[in-house]
C-alpha cells in the first residue's frame, strides 16, 4: 500500500489500485456494513489531487459535488464490467462529459527555470485526466484485468498487473493477509 502522507487524516487514500481513476475510485472504502467516505469535505479532495500529482486549490461546494458524482460514476461503471453487466448510461454520459475538458496545458515558466501548468478551470482539467484515465481502460485491453478485491469486506476495485492475471486481493499485504489469517485460524480451530 503506498502511504503518501503520515498525518492519520490522509494515511488511509490508496494509490495501489493500478490506475488513477481507480485510485479516485478508492476513496470511498467498504469496509465494514457501511462505506466510509475519504473525501468528506472540499479540503480532503485537494489533498487527494496534491498525493496523487495533480494541483487543485479552492474547490467550491458545487466543484466538489461534481468530482463526487464523477468518481461514483466510474466506480459503478468499473464494477458492472467486473460483474459482467453493461454500464448505466447516464455513468457513460457522465464520464464522456468530463473527459470532453480540455486538460491542462504545459509552459515553461517565465525564468525558464520550471514547467507550470496552464488551465482556465484547473478542478476540471483534473477531472478531464481522470475521466480519460477511466475511458481508456474501460475500452482498453486493461478491460480483461479489472477485478474487485476478494475480501467480502473490501470490495476494493483494481487493475492486476499480474502476469497471469489470477490476482485476487487488493493488496496481499492487506486483504490477502488477512485471508491468509483468517484460514490459518479456522483450521486451527476445526477438530481434525
Amino acid at each position: 500500500m503506498a502511504l503518501r502522507n503520515s498525518h492519520p487524516k490522509y494515511s488511509r487514500f490508496r494509490f495501489d489500485a493500478g490506475s488513477l481513476s481507480l485510485n479516485f475510485a478508492a476513496t470511498v472504502r467498504h469496509r465494514g456494513a457501511q462505506p466510509r467516505d475519504l473525501l468528506t469535505m472540499p479540503e480532503m479532495l485537494e489533498k487527494w489531487f496534491h498525493l496523487s500529482g495533480l494541483e487543485v486549490f479552492e474547490i467550491s461546494l458545487i466543484e466538489f459535488r461534481d468530482a463526487i458524482l464523477l468518481r461514483e460514476a466510474i466506480h459503478d461503471a468499473v464494477r458492472s464490467i467486473i460483474l459482467g453487466k453493461k454500464p448505466d448510461g447516464s455513468d457513460v454520459e457522465l464520464i464522456n462529459r468530463a473527459a470532453e475538458f480540455p486538460i491542462a496545458v504545459p509552459q515553461f515558466h517565465p525564468g525558464f527555470d520550471r514547467v507550470v501548468w496552464e488551465t482556465k478551470h484547473p478542478l476540471k482539467a483534473c477531472l478531464a485526466v481522470i475521466a480519460r484515465d477511466a475511458i481508456t481502460l474501460m475500452g482498453g485491453s486493461d478491460r480483461l484485468r479489472l477485478k474487485m478485491c476478494g475480501s467480502g469486506s473490501c470490495r476494493m476495485l483494481f487493475v492486476d498487473q499480474s502476469p497471469a492475471n489470477r490476482r485476487r486481493w487488493c493488496a496481499m499485504s492487506i486483504c490477502g493477509n488477512r485471508e491468509k489469517i483468517r484460514v490459518h485460524r479456522q483450521r486451527k480451530q476445526s477438530p481434525s
